[in-house]
């Protein structure tokens, strides 16, 4: 199988090395997992393992940080295409929801495992950029009039994102016939309730 478009066989490689070892983390937790195990299950020996990264905490700071930039590719993305900040918004709320049920052991290792990072004030960086943009699509909004502004941004801010990524785990386990995107239907709906310009 050929790379994907614009994609180097390396880049596609650490992927596959990165989400092994988050589902690994996920399935034993990450104390328990040793650096042989990752190998294993990767089929590598130790040495090729610690060209992407140097011990366990550095691998789970590559996981962590491929995913806040992932999140901030997307935003960025979706920027370009020039909607409105509510399409913008809710084009961000698909993408979260869908990422949390896809990648749902990278989204438990991120939040279980967050106090073994290498270096915090990397991510921290990421994630403020992150928020910063949802913060800046939420006052657009508000400008707009489609979104009700009597609520502290940082929170509104902070409970999109939550909310987004709440259904992973249940929608895996749970789903009862549900399609993903009746559930994220069902979600933004439940958001936009709470969230919508009081005069709307």
């Amino acid at each position: 199988m050929g790379c994907s478009m614009g994609r180097s066989r390396q880049e596609e490689l650490t992927d596959s090395v990165l989400e092994a070892a988050s589902n690994l983390f996920a399935e034993k937790g990450f104390h328990e997992t040793s650096t042989d195990e990752l190998a294993s299950r990767l089929g590598i020996s130790k040495p090729t393992l610690y060209k992407y990264g140097s011990s366990k905490a550095a691998i789970l700071q590559a996981i962590v940080r491929r995913n806040h930039k992932r999140a901030l590719e997307e935003a960025q993305r979706i920027a370009a295409g020039k909607a409105a900040p509510l399409d913008q918004l809710r084009e961000l709320f698909r993408f979260h929801t869908h990422f949390a049920i896809e990648h749902r052991h990278e989204v438990r290792i991120i939040d279980g495992e967050r106090h073994r990072l290498t270096d915090h004030d990397e991510i921290d960086k990421l994630a403020g950029e992150y928020l910063s943009f949802i913060k800046h699509l939420i006052t657009e909004a508000q400008k707009a009039e489609n979104l009700r502004d009597d609520i502290p941004l940082e929170l509104f801010a902070r409970s999109f994102i939550a909310l987004a990524l709440g259904p992973g785990k249940w929608f895996v386990e749970k789903k009862r016939g549900l399609s993903e995107e009746e559930v994220i239907d069902a979600n933004w709906s439940l958001f936009m309730r709470g969230a919508a310009s009081l005069g709307k």
